[in-house]
C-alpha cells in the first residue's frame, strides 16, 4: 500500500511540475519580425484602451464595430493596440475572443500590454491565446531584468529592402511602493533601455515606437496639437533612459502610446514626435469621442493624424 501511494504520490508530483513548466512564460530571441509591405508608403492604425470587460456586453460589441470601422477605411498595413485591452476578472477569455476578431479582419496586427491587462491575469494567461494566429505579429521577446513581456522589433520589407523598423515595449503596471515625485506608474527597466540600444545602433532605416504609458518627457507637452483635457500626464515613475538614446541615435523619430484616455495630443520634442493614440474602449472612462489614430510613412518621412467614431461610422 505505501509502494503505490508513494507511486502515486510521486506521479502527482511530476504531472504538477510539467503543467508548471507548460505554463510559463516561453522567451524567444531577438530577431526581428518582418511584415511585407505592397508599396513603399507603410500605413499603421494605432487603437488603444479598448477595457473589454465582459464578452457579451454592448459596450464591448461597440468597441469591436469601432475597430472594425475604423479597419475598414484604408489599406492599412498593421493594427497595433497600445494596450489595456481587457480590464476584468475575466481577461483571459476575453483575450481569446479579441483574438478571434483581430484574426477575422484579416490585416496584420500586433500589440503591447497595458497596466490593467494582468489586473487579474498572469501574462501566461493571455499569451496563450496567441497560438495559431495566421495574422498577429507578435513575440514575447528575450527575457530582460525587469523588462515585462513583449518587447520586440518588426521590419518592414518592400522589394526584398528594409524599409522601415517599429519597436514594442512592455511598460507593465502599477509600482508597490512609490514617491510623490517619481509617480505610481512602473517603467522601462535599465534592461528594456539596453536591449532598444543594442539594437538600433544596427539600424540603416528610421523607426517608430510603441508602448503604453507614456514616457515623463509627455509631462510637460509645448506647441502641442489635440487634445490635453486631463491637465496631467500619468508618465512613468522613472526616466531610465529611454529618450535620450532616442535622441543619441537619431534613428527612432516618433513615439506612441496610449493610458490616458482624456489625452489625444502630439508634440515634437528634440526632433521626436511624442503622441498619444485616440481612446478606443466604450468601457473605458472619458467622454471623448472614441477613435483611433492614422500614421502614415513614406520614406521615412512620418504623418499622423486622429480619426473619429463619426468619420467612420456606416
Amino acid at each position: 500500500m505505501k509502494k503505490i501511494f508513494g507511486f502515486l504520490l510521486l506521479l502527482f508530483l511530476s504531472l504538477t511540475l510539467f503543467a508548471c513548466a507548460n505554463d510559463e512564460i516561453i522567451w524567444t530571441d531577438n530577431e526581428s519580425l518582418v511584415l511585407e509591405v505592397d508599396s513603399e508608403t507603410i500605413k499603421i492604425l494605432q487603437v488603444t484602451d479598448l477595457h473589454l470587460a465582459y464578452g457579451i456586453s454592448n459596450r464591448d460589441q461597440m468597441t469591436y464595430d469601432l475597430i472594425k470601422n475604423l479597419a475598414s477605411a484604408d489599406d492599412y498595413d498593421l493594427i497595433v493596440v497600445t494596450g489595456d485591452i481587457t480590464m476584468s476578472p475575466q481577461a483571459s477569455m476575453l483575450y481569446g475572443q479579441f483574438v478571434t476578431f483581430m484574426e477575422s479582419l484579416k490585416t496584420p496586427w500586433t500589440l503591447v500590454f497595458g497596466n490593467h491587462d494582468t489586473d487579474f491575469h498572469e501574462y501566461k494567461d493571455l499569451v496563450k491565446h496567441f497560438d495559431d494566429t495566421e495574422y498577429l505579429y507578435y513575440k514575447n521577446g528575450p527575457q530582460l531584468e525587469d523588462g515585462g513581456v513583449g518587447n520586440f522589433k518588426i521590419d518592414f520589407k518592400y522589394n526584398d529592402d528594409i524599409i522601415y523598423h517599429a519597436y514594442f515595449l512592455d511598460t507593465k503596471a502599477e509600482r508597490d511602493v512609490y514617491t510623490e515625485e517619481e509617480g505610481e506608474y512602473e517603467y522601462l527597466s535599465l534592461a528594456q533601455v539596453q536591449w532598444y540600444e543594442d539594437l538600433v545602433q544596427q539600424d540603416l532605416k528610421k523607426s517608430t515606437v510603441f508602448m503604453h504609458i507614456p514616457l515623463r518627457q509627455y509631462m510637460d507637452p509645448v506647441n502641442y496639437t489635440g487634445v490635453f483635457l486631463e491637465d496631467k500626464v500619468y508618465a512613468q515613475g522613472v526616466d531610465t533612459g529611454f529618450f535620450d538614446e532616442m535622441v543619441t541615435y537619431g534613428l527612432s523619430h516618433a513615439v506612441f502610446v496610449g493610458h490616458d484616455h482624456l489625452n489625444d495630443f502630439s508634440f515634437l520634442k528634440d526632433d521626436i514626435l511624442l503622441a498619444y493614440g485616440r481612446i478606443s474602449g466604450y468601457t473605458a472612462y472619458g467622454y471623448l469621442e472614441r477613435g483611433g489614430r492614422h500614421i502614415e510613412i513614406t520614406n521615412e518621412v512620418l504623418t499622423t493624424y486622429v480619426i473619429l467614431e463619426s468619420e467612420v461610422s456606416s
